[in-house]
């Protein structure tokens, strides 16, 4: 499945292979320890997610995207979070026409590249401060699909709107 993405905002992760193959060297930013590879922030027009709002996502990409810009993406995971004790979901997309993510099809292949509910607790906490994240769950790709479709549906039920 391939999606756009319209990115809001970019900031630097820990997420890279963690056999060190790509040649990433961690540094610490902050809370964290930080790679080349940035994560960034947006959401999935024509979609409507329960908070009323289009669906968030957050995009792990090769080069930091500029806010307003958009990426063609697949996402790779669901991830189940509580923000303030209030569930929400956010889907975990990569970019499409990169290779570098190409292994990333599973749970299993995001751990391998140290992508953890703790540390996605954090950056979506960098990215939004003004609440605590806690990140409950990481579901796979079918699913991560299944939900941004039902979210597409949503959409389309609500405005009329048929693609």
């Amino acid at each position: 499945m391939e999606i756009m993405v319209a990115v809001a905002a970019t900031i630097g992760s820990p997420f890279a292979p963690g056999d060190g193959s790509d040649g990433s060297a961690l540094m610490s930013a902050g809370s964290i320890r930080v790679t080349g590879y940035p994560v960034g922030a947006g959401w999935v027009s024509n979609t409507l997610a329960e908070d009323g709002g289009a669906t968030a996502v957050l995009l792990l990409m090769e080069e930091p995207a500029l806010p307003g810009r958009s990426v063609r993406a697949r996402p790779v995971a669901l991830i189940r979070a509580l923000v303030d004790g209030q569930p929400r979901a956010e889907l975990l997309c990569v970019p499409t026409h990169d290779a570098n993510f190409g292994t990333l099809t599973s749970i299993e292949a995001l751990r391998a590249w140290r992508v953890d509910e703790d540390t996605l607790a954090t950056i979506l906490h960098r990215l939004d401060p003004t609440h605590r994240w806690r990140v409950a769950d990481l579901e796979g790709p079918a699913t991560a699909e299944a939900f941004l479709a039902e979210a597409h549906h949503s959409y389309e039920r609500l405005t009329g709107c048929l693609e």
